[in-house]
């Protein structure tokens, strides 16, 4: 196990994973990811292998975006995503920032009957096997649905079940929101007031950062996580919020 003291995280304090999108068919009879959304987290989308679409509703209604070998998409909070595997090769490089789904913000996007409740909302969000991430995603699959027949009816309309679907998701995250604060303080923010430091201290010609230096190399692992996507295989332990699979950490 590494100490603080050999832990390089990654330029940003972003971790990354990946994906391989589920390959069964859900509710509508797309092959599909489970549709959720992010409150706070920016995340970034690279694509390994394969083809397929992601289906997007946000303020604008409903939109479809084809997705390429070594495409990228990135978006913002607010933006609910499902992706779509039709020939069952997508494969993707995921960057969350600072982590942030790790610790709850990652929504899936489940109609009011399951948003309203708390106890409701943790029963149906937890997955420890297949046969309830299948689940978890044909739920939300129908709250998706719900809110693109809305637009489908008005821009108007649309927007009332958007704005419902995201007050639910925030009542629903209350409980992580002063460890989100503490994780971009610790993380990202951190990060960057150390490269501030850096800045002034090569400024006044000075080496000890630059004689700190040190390398870490994280393989691949197999896909043996179970995400809101598809399969995962997470570049740190998600416990202890480390790099996982480390193989060399040089001083």
């Amino acid at each position: 196990m590494l100490d603080n003291n050999t832990l390089l995280r990654m330029p940003g304090n972003v971790f990354g994973l990946r994906v391989k999108v589920f390959d069964t068919p859900s509710l509508d009879g797309q092959i599909s990811g489970t549709p959720h959304v992010h409150l706070v987290c920016r995340e970034l989308y690279f694509v390994l292998n394969g083809y397929g679409f992601v289906e997007i509703i946000d303020q604008n209604g409903f939109a479809k975006l084809e997705l390429k070998p070594n495409s990228i998409l990135i978006f913002n909070p607010g933006t609910i995503h499902r992706l779509i595997n039709p020939d069952r090769t997508l494969e993707l490089f995921v960057l969350e920032q600072s982590g942030l789904p790790e610790f709850g913000d990652n929504i899936a996007c489940f109609n009011p009957y399951w948003m309203e409740s708390d106890e409701r909302f943790t029963q149906i969000m937890k997955v420890e096997n297949l046969d309830q991430a299948y689940q978890r995603r044909n739920h939300a699959v129908e709250g998706f649905i719900q809110i693109k027949q809305a637009f489908q009816e008005s821009a108007e309309q649309g927007r009332i079940a958007l704005e419902q679907f995201y007050l639910l998701a925030i009542d629903r995250s209350q409980s992580f929101h002063q460890k989100w604060q503490e994780v971009v303080k610790d993380g990202a923010l951190s990060e960057a007031e150390e490269t501030l430091d850096a800045i002034n201290t090569i400024s006044n010609r000075k080496l000890d950062n630059l004689f700190a230096s040190k390398q870490l190399l994280i393989n691949a692992n197999d896909y043996t996580g179970l995400g809101c996507c598809g399969y995962l295989n997470r570049y740190f332990n998600r416990e202890q919020y480390l790099p996982d699979g480390i193989v060399a950490g040089v001083k």
